[in-house]
């Protein structure tokens, strides 16, 4: 590997880290704040996994701890894994005391998913602008763009007076935005018209342009490539809307993502998931993304969706996650169990097993795709 490539690969590791620690973080924090607020005692907060490096410090019951392994928390609670007789463990505490608290690390990864897209629509209000690309094909320089003197980087406004709306990246569209002005475009070819465009200062000039007819070596009717995102102006109003849909439809493709999963994998198991990373693949696009001018953004809306994907992951019924804590909770209570079995046991061990063996299964697609950074 070159040094330019160890150089990606430390910046990759590194990004993932800094965005993955904090999430998780927040999420065991959500456990430990309603945990204390309810009376459940609260034996540890773990910066990082086991083994142990050193005791940052304690109060009255919870243990402080730097741990080696850094990539993320935990919290461990009285009685959640083994019997006490403690009458504020979790074992011991009342149904909806346990579900208040075993919920609440998904309600602040929600909470985190939304604040950091509030942040992004107010600072940024990023929007996909039909911003022009002129071809640098060499076979295809003489382009109507190029000899109507259009420039890289202006803005469609309209064409012959006809406008279209721009839509926020926030909407979290799979359709491509770009295409309205295209097929507008194409409704013209061979003809004149007159568009509209804006520079990077927003000061607008109208421009004739004769269309061309495309073929198989001159593409597009106006020869460009068309779409970017760019940065708008942000009011706290929108910018509240725009995160509170934002994680919504970021919650349901992620959502229709997991179903897409479950049924490929029962329908071919060695074909990679369409739209899927794993670790790996992750982190080579963190990678990429801190290498682009308007990084900062895109690392914030990036870390969002990364929220929202641990919020509705931790919501399924497998016993390593909340969402099976929570159902082994409940059905404890319908069937008279009390205290922590050697079912309940073994029940988490398969379900962190499985976690695992998918994290493993994901990776190798990441490798063999090339997404390792």
């Amino acid at each position: 590997m070159s040094l330019e490539g160890v150089q990606f690969s430390v910046t990759a590791i590194l990004g993932l880290l800094l965005i993955l620690v904090p999430l998780v973080l927040l999420h065991e924090f959500g456990h430990f704040i309603t945990a204390r607020l309810v009376g459940i005692r609260v034996l540890e907060f773990g910066l990082g996994f086991p083994p142990r490096a050193k005791v940052l410090g304690h109060d009255h019951e919870t243990e402080y701890t730097l741990n080696y392994l850094p990539i993320g928390g935990f919290v461990r609670l009285e009685g959640e894994e083994a019997d006490s007789d403690d009458p504020r463990a979790f074992g011991n505490a009342p149904l909806y005391k346990q579900v208040i608290v075993l919920v609440a690390g998904v309600t602040m990864n929600l909470i985190t998913a939304v604040v950091l897209l509030f942040i992004v629509a107010w600072a940024f209000n990023p929007i996909t602008a039909p911003t022009i690309t002129l071809s640098n094909d060499p076979n295809d320089l003489n382009t109507p763009a190029r000899v109507a003197g259009l420039q890289d980087g202006e803005t469609l406004i309209s064409i012959d007076g006809q406008p279209f709306n721009t839509e926020s990246v926030l909407a979290f569209s799979s359709a491509d935005p770009s295409s309205p002005w295209r097929q507008e475009l194409l409704s013209h070819q061979g003809q004149k018209v007159e568009l509209v465009v804006a520079d990077t200062s927003g000061k607008q000039r109208t421009v004739a342009v004769q269309l061309r007819v495309p073929d198989k070596t001159h593409l597009g009717a106006l020869g460009v490539a068309l779409g970017a995102v760019v940065n708008s102006p942000g009011n706290p109003a929108q910018a509240a809307g725009l995160a509170i849909t934002g994680t919504g439809r970021a919650m349901s493709l992620i959502a229709e993502t997991l179903g897409n999963i479950v049924t490929g994998f029962a329908s071919n198991p060695t074909t990679a998931p369409a739209g899927v990373q794993g670790p790996l693949g992750i982190a080579s696009d963190v990678g990429h993304v801190a290498t682009q001018p308007n990084a900062l953004m895109l690392l914030l809306l990036f870390m969002a969706v990364i929220s929202a994907n641990l919020a509705l992951v931790n919501v399924l019924p497998l016993p390593a996650l909340d969402g099976g804590k929570v159902l082994i909770m409940v059905l404890k209570r319908i069937f008279g169990v009390h205290g922590v079995g050697a079912v309940e046991q073994w029940a988490y061990v398969a379900g962190f097993a499985f976690l695992l063996a998918f994290i493993g299964w994901i990776t190798y697609f990441d490798i063999v795709r090339g997404g390792a950074p």
